[in-house]
């Protein structure tokens, strides 16, 4: 299926007229009740494809194909599956899946999967990898180097609700034990921190992963690697507050991750980081947003080699109609750390904005479907 839309309406923010377009061509890819994505280029062929988690069971890679996206053939096998990420665990070459999954609401178990990809390009359930974390319950895993040895580790959030059983539930790190297992190792960013969000990113700029959590009740965690086995947390004025989403994201060019964030009190804000002090000073960008924001993506939609943020909207009523006819917003980068907005129109497709990610820099994976309710997938792409 492909559809193409066209904008009536422009905006323009921070002292910008220049022309900003609002077309679009959408790419279906399926209809589900989405939880968590993976992009990554699987099958090494230079393009991004996705893998699309949830309450479903139907889990698959969809690979890109010259202009389209072609289902796989193996299908994952359905467990409370959430959010998951890839990366070469085993370092045979080819990227693997660890994905965290639910424990029953906190009075269960989940496992979590560790899906090895093999020269076949089938993935086999790997058993006794040492980050199965059964009690917790599983929300966002992420992949970084910790201790900086060239293989990947794992930072996984859970809800950290109280379980009747008095098993542990709360945020892990598990180290990578030559490719062969993981061992859980305790710091300062591990325990109850949150699970809304989770990233890696280098805030300090001195090549080590650090990491920004996010819990919508409290304020969010921005921990610096401290290069010696543990994480310290580091507050900023931008993370005073609560977090909805967030992304770390070089959005000027200056070799820095800056902070692209939804805020409490549903407002979109970029924070340029300085590369000294406290590094996040004051935001660049602050907008309140009419609308309930959910997700933010980042990439070059339009082409012009500048950093634009994508943001997903879903009005209250979504729900009750079944189309979600608020349009999303495009903030396109320009010159002298300026932004123009721009809406982008999704009444024609089912579903209720829950998730963006961004496929090969340039386009955008919008999820209509949540935790509760089913809506179509769909990748836009813009004609720059």
């Amino acid at each position: 299926m492909h559809f193409s839309i066209r904008a009536l309406a422009m905006a323009a923010l921070a002292m910008t007229a220049l022309g900003c377009r609002a077309e679009y061509a959408a790419t279906y890819l399926e209809t589900s009740r989405a939880w968590g994505v993976v992009v990554a280029d699987f099958n090494g062929d230079g393009q991004d494809d996705l893998f699309i988690t949830g309450h479903d069971a139907d889990d698959r890679i969809w690979y890109r194909s010259a202009d389209a996206y072609v289902p796989a053939a193996q299908v994952f096998d359905w467990v409370d599956r959430h959010d998951c990420d890839a990366a070469d665990v085993d370092g045979n070459g080819r990227l693997d899946l660890y994905c965290a999954v639910g424990a029953g609401r906190g009075v269960g178990t989940g496992p979590k999967e560790l899906w090895l990809q093999g020269s076949d390009g089938v993935f086999t359930l790997a058993a006794g990898h040492g980050a199965e974390d059964p009690y917790g319950r599983g929300r966002i895993p992420v992949f970084l180097d910790a201790n900086r040895d060239g293989l990947p580790d794992i930072y996984l959030t859970n809800e950290a609700t109280q379980r009747p059983d008095g098993q542990v539930n709360h945020n892990h790190l598990f180290i990578n034990q030559g490719g062969a297992r993981f061992l859980a190792q305790t710091t300062r960013a591990t325990g109850p921190q949150g699970h809304q969000c989770a990233e890696r990113g280098d805030v300090n700029g001195d090549g080590w992963d650090d990491l920004v959590v996010c819990d919508v009740v409290s304020p969010a965690r921005l921990y610096v690697n401290d290069r010696a086995g543990d994480f310290e947390p580091w507050q900023t004025p931008a993370n005073a507050v609560a977090w909805r989403s967030a992304r770390l994201a070089d959005m000027n060019d200056d070799g820095l991750d800056d902070l692209v964030l939804i805020v409490a009190g549903n407002r979109l804000q970029v924070w340029l980081n300085t590369g000294t002090g406290m590094h996040f000073d004051a935001p660049a960008l602050d907008v309140a947003l009419a609308v309930n924001a959910q997700s933010v993506a980042v990439g070059d939609f339009n082409g012009d080699g500048r950093r634009d943020v994508y943001v997903v909207l879903s009005r209250t009523d979504c729900r009750t109609l079944g189309v979600d006819r608020s349009p999303d917003l495009v903030f396109e980068g320009r010159p002298r750390q300026r932004w123009a907005m721009v809406p982008q129109p999704q009444s024609e497709f089912p579903g209720c904005g829950s998730l963006a990610e961004t496929v090969d820099d340039g386009r955008v994976l919008l999820m209509n479907g949540g935790v509760g309710h089913r809506g179509a997938n769909y990748v836009l792409s813009w004609d720059n």
